[in-house]
């Protein structure tokens, strides 16, 4: 990665950001965008709400909102109708829970790699009804996804309502091959959820082909948008059914599907519609390219990571993108690293655990370079005194 395109970027030069799985980083003309509609709807707030954005009092279209809904709809191959936006993903999939029924006995079926608030948020829900959230045992380190896809469905029983998985599992990072499960699911006529808060911007997403009944994603981690830009996809067969979580106005005037959702009183839409301007910048810096370097570099470094540790690694390379977890030894002081990283050597990392297991999780992106990882090696060596 060159030093140029690190400039576009905002962060401060002095870190090493190096967790953009948590939140990514956003490039200055994205973010001036971002603020020129924020300026836009300050100059008057009425004409921007009810003229320029259109659709909810007027069921005009061709705003600038469906326009971003529009492109990114396009860029993850998904009908425009269904697209929703919220602000992350935990909301999005908060509104599942409100909206889908479940009954006595009733399953939601998952497995031990989903993400923890979520996991609380489906577990909440389903003790309100008692219904029954059931996690599918996958351990470590992994063999075939087609055998993570048959010792999945085994698991699968006549009472599972619900299948809740994510495309890329936060903590052990890992793609799971969630097409086959929506296939065998919709034959089966099992509901799918799927978690893909770290997908769009790392993989090639085409929703309509994979056959999800919901899919959600953020856009603010590897999709170079401003905070809060998230979206939930939602299948031709679930939009009747499913229920705003907040009623507003757009409840009364039901302007289209996505406004019914995504309308919730006065909210802050420049995030959206800065959407067209991230997908811009990513297709004048060849992002295909970029994404396929920053993959060699992470399966690299894991590998010298393992090395180091003394740990093997955790899967081939079929199942990463561009974040690969490293198991850390079993005494590690997560907590502890974490904090030796930033006040030491001012590195943004992500350390984190599954299963009682402390995992460091690297990643890459466009706005680093080698000396990043460099760093983070040698920080990691220190702290475990290698």
């Amino acid at each position: 990665m060159t030093t140029s395109l690190k400039n576009e970027f905002l962060l401060n030069p002095a870190i090493r950001y190096l967790n953009h799985g948590s939140f990514g980083a956003c490039p200055k003309p994205v973010f001036a965008e971002y603020q020129r509609w924020q300026l836009e709807l300050e100059r008057n707030p009425i004409d921007f709400f009810t003229r320029q954005l259109k659709g909810l009092f007027t069921r005009e279209t061709g705003g600038p909102l469906e326009v971003a809904r529009s492109q990114l709809s396009e860029f993850v191959g998904a009908d425009p109708i269904g697209m929703i936006f919220t602000p992350n993903v935990t909301i999005a999939l908060n509104i599942l829970a409100h909206s889908i029924p479940l009954a006595e006995g009733d399953e939601v079926l998952t497995t031990n790699h989903e993400y923890n608030t979520i996991l609380e948020t489906w577990k909440q829900k389903c003790e309100k009804t008692d219904a029954i959230l059931r996690q599918v045992d996958i351990s470590l380190p992994l063999g075939t996804q087609a055998d993570f896809v048959d010792h999945f469905w085994t698991e699968v029983t006549a009472n599972t309502k619900v299948i809740l998985l994510s495309h890329i599992t936060s903590a052990t990072a890992l793609v799971l091959p969630i097409k086959e499960i929506c296939r065998r699911a919709r034959k089966a006529g099992i509901i799918t959820i799927v978690d893909g808060a770290h997908a769009v911007g790392q993989l090639d997403l085409d929703l309509i082909d994979l056959d999800a009944d919901f899919y959600t994603s953020n856009c603010h981690k590897w999709l170079l948008t401003p905070k809060g830009t998230a979206f939930l996809y939602v299948h031709p067969d679930q939009r009747e059914s499913l229920e705003p979580m907040v009623i507003s106005w757009a409840e009364i005037f039901e302007p289209s599907f996505a406004l019914r959702h995504e309308m919730w009183g006065t909210r802050d839409m420049a995030g959206f519609l800065s959407i067209p301007a991230a997908l811009e910048f990513r297709k004048n810096h060849d992002w295909d390219q970029v994404a396929r370097t920053s993959r060699e570099i992470v399966y690299h470094y894991r590998k010298e990571f393992a090395a180091l540790i003394g740990i093997d690694v955790i899967c081939d390379e079929s199942w990463l993108a561009q974040m690969a977890a490293v198991l850390l030894p079993t005494d590690a002081d997560s907590l502890k690293l974490w904090r030796f990283l930033w006040d030491e050597h001012m590195l943004e990392a992500m350390i984190t655990q599954w299963q009682d297991k402390p995992i460091l999780r690297l990643g890459f992106n466009g706005y680093n370079d080698s000396s990043d990882m460099d760093e983070l090696f040698e920080a990691v060596r220190s702290f475990f005194k290698l």
